[in-house]
């Protein structure tokens, strides 16, 4: 389930030795579910309403990879030592990762009772049409150039894909089985949310992260507008920093119903049939229970 670009050995490492801390926050997604808005949401929320020193990595504004690494890719393409100075470059402030590892996957041998997890969630369809193109246009990920995209659906369906069933991924998380990650760690998102309602969200953010700072209605309002896609691709665009992805590329939309634009019906037909299976009768969200998530995800 992993892709060329992660060291197995590394992974394992990195699972057999690494214990999180309290200022520890992951991102946790499947692929193109919202990540990047994320980071983005998340950076600017610790930028600006948390105290940081002058020089901190923060500061910038950079989500790319030297800002919010993905572990386990950090770990196998620069080594043990880079992954060990992140660590302690943001010892003492909190520190963002993402990973697209299922929970039973998690590369890390302990979690710290205080570190903080949040996951997103997206309608499947979008899931199945997103990462159809990013598949498409990535270099590495060696799919055939002539896949199509109802090909594509029935791996997406049979979780024939790099790091597993979506579904299954997205229930892993939410209906974890062991106690290693407390409900109060854990905050569950749906991009729509991030998309469309964005105030909710950026306040959901803080109080998981910072409770203990007070909203400024200025500066919360400063994040929601970083957030934009559009201004988001076009800062990305003119000002990378860190980012490994041309934006021009792999943004694609920033839309939550594009799909209904490239699917067939058969495949809404088919993705369908495998979320009702697995998450019941709402077609864009499993039921959420006991978990630290916000109202406006369950509401109708």
């Amino acid at each position: 389930m992993l892709p060329p670009f992660i060291d197995p050995d590394a992974y394992k490492d990195l699972k057999a030795s690494w214990d999180t801390g309290p200022n520890d926050i992951f991102i946790c997604t499947h692929q193109k579910v919202g990540t990047h808005l994320l980071k983005k949401f998340l950076v600017e929320t610790v930028r600006q309403l948390v105290p940081l020193p002058d020089s901190h990595i923060y500061q910038t504004g950079d989500i790319g990879s030297d800002t919010v690494p993905w572990p386990s890719v950090m770990y196998s393409q620069k080594g043990r030592q880079a992954w060990e100075r992140h660590i302690a470059q943001t010892h003492d402030q909190p520190r963002l990762w993402y990973t697209h590892s299922s929970y039973d996957d998690l590369p890390v041998r302990t979690i710290h009772p205080e570190t903080k997890f949040i996951l997103v969630f997206r309608d499947p369809r979008a899931v199945a049409v997103s990462q159809f193109f990013f598949y498409k246009r990535h270099p590495l990920l060696q799919i055939r150039d002539d896949l199509d995209l109802d090909t594509f659906v029935s791996m997406f369906i049979d979780g024939d894909l790099y790091f597993g069933d979506y579904h299954r991924h997205v229930m892993g998380w939410l209906y974890r089985m062991d106690e290693r990650i407390h409900a109060r760690q854990l905050l569950a998102l749906r991009y729509e949310d991030l998309v469309e309602r964005k105030s909710d969200c950026a306040h959901a953010i803080l109080n998981m992260i910072a409770p203990e700072v007070e909203t400024n209605p200025d500066v919360v309002a400063e994040i929601i507008a970083s957030t934009e896609f559009n201004k988001m691709k076009k800062e990305i665009s003119e000002n990378p920093q860190s980012f490994h992805l041309n934006p021009k590329v792999y943004f694609r939309s920033g839309t939550t119903n594009d799909w209904e634009a490239h699917l067939s019906e058969e495949a809404v037909a088919a993705i369908d049939e495998k979320t009702r299976s697995l998450w019941g009768q709402d077609l864009t969200c499993p039921p959420l229970t006991s978990i630290q998530t916000l109202s406006l995800v369950t509401a109708t």
